[in-house]
């Protein structure tokens, strides 16, 4: 027997993030009407990363090709804690904080913009 565990690719969730990567449109993810600069350059960031790991979920195991549905739990979780931090840094995330929970990333990522 099988069990429907639920979706695991929520596909207007990804055609909305790429709608506001292109357009930076904040009617498509209201939070974001409060971000500076640096918050727009780390939730794109994000949303980049969240959509990179949605792609090589099916790849990765060599069965997006064969019909294995592709998870969103990482692009999910990106657009949940930006949107809980409405308009601030998520927890962890702010790279003014000497400790951060933020991965590794280039000098151009720490630079303020202007």
């Amino acid at each position: 027997m099988q069990i429907d565990p639920g979706p695991a690719y929520d596909h207007r969730l990804v055609e909305t993030v790429i709608a506001y990567l292109q357009t930076r449109d904040n009617r498509l993810f209201p939070f974001t009407a409060r971000f500076d600069a640096d918050r727009h350059k780390a939730f794109t960031r994000d949303l980049r990363e969240g959509l990179s790991d949605l792609t090589d979920s099916g790849s990765a195991r060599k069965t997006s090709a064969s019909g294995f549905i592709m998870r969103d739990e990482r692009l999910r979780a990106v657009v949940s804690e930006w949107a809980r931090a409405n308009g601030g840094w998520p927890r962890g995330a702010d790279p003014r904080v000497a400790t951060t929970a933020l991965g590794a990333a280039s000098v151009e990522d720490y630079e303020p913009t202007t």
